[in-house]
């Protein structure tokens, strides 16, 4: 019951951007003490900061356009992506983020494995229509030119109706302490119900993301199955993730 209030009052928030203590108690007609801890949680999560007499949606930080990102170790991004795509399975059910890297595990799939796949990206989409062997699941929302993906309010709860065998997951941050952040909202929400429905997860990261903290965190590390990145990742990183025995595959 809390986890669906929670739900619904970051929906609400999203929707106002901000919003008094008292109006969170009214339309959600529970005490203020269950407002404070609901609250509570939304600013230990990042969701939310705390202003006089209620909260806020944190300011999202500006990450550069899709098109920029995507000529950036665009090398290491290929071989990362040929590296993850062994793991997909004739008769798998996967979801394949958006993100710069993500976006090449199509170019190397094995025309003989017949998948079904549901994604928000753009680029894999277009890859995807030109397969016959793929079941294309094409997620409902706008158009974010940012990340060059299918993206609103409605995206992250559409896809909350599918469970998948795999998922393959990107990042806009990669924290020293293992957290996997992101600027945005909408795209925290959409990549926390990726991880969630799934049942086995990849991520796909150049080195450059690495020690970096993003506004909110949709994961960890430690939720991660295997990681794919390129030989330039650090040391520090490589023994974070034998620590949380995380295996890493270096390309």
């Amino acid at each position: 019951m809390r986890d669906s209030r929670i739900k619904r009052m970051e929906t609400l928030i999203f929707q106002r951007k901000n919003i008094t203590m008292q109006e969170l108690k009214d339309t959600f007609n529970v005490s203020m003490n269950t407002i404070r801890s609901d609250v509570s949680h939304l600013v230990e999560i990042g969701v939310v900061e705390k202003v006089y007499g209620g909260i806020r949606l944190r300011e999202n930080k500006d990450i550069p356009l899709f098109a920029s990102r995507a000529s950036q170790n665009s090398d290491a991004k290929e071989k990362i992506a040929c590296a993850a795509e062994a793991l997909i399975e004739d008769g798998d059910i996967i979801y394949i983020d958006s993100g710069t890297t993500t976006m090449h595990i199509l170019d190397y799939l094995d025309s003989s494995k017949q998948i079904s796949l549901v994604t928000p990206s753009i680029p894999i989409i277009e890859a995807a229509s030109k397969m016959k062997n793929v079941n294309l699941i094409i997620l409902p929302g706008k158009l974010d030119r940012r990340t060059n993906s299918i993206l609103d309010g409605s995206t992250a709860e559409y896809l909350a109706h599918y469970q998948h065998t795999k998922c393959f997951m990107g990042v806009t941050y990669l924290s020293s302490n293992g957290t996997l952040g992101v600027s945005n909202y909408l795209i925290f929400e959409l990549k926390r119900t990726a991880l969630s429905r799934s049942q086995s997860a990849f991520l796909l990261t150049d080195s450059s993301k690495y020690g970096n903290s993003g506004l909110l965190s949709y994961g960890t590390i430690s939720q991660m199955n295997m990681i794919f990145t390129d030989s330039q990742i650090s040391k520090e990183f490589s023994e974070y993730c034998h620590s949380q025995k995380v295996p890493l595959i270096l390309v």
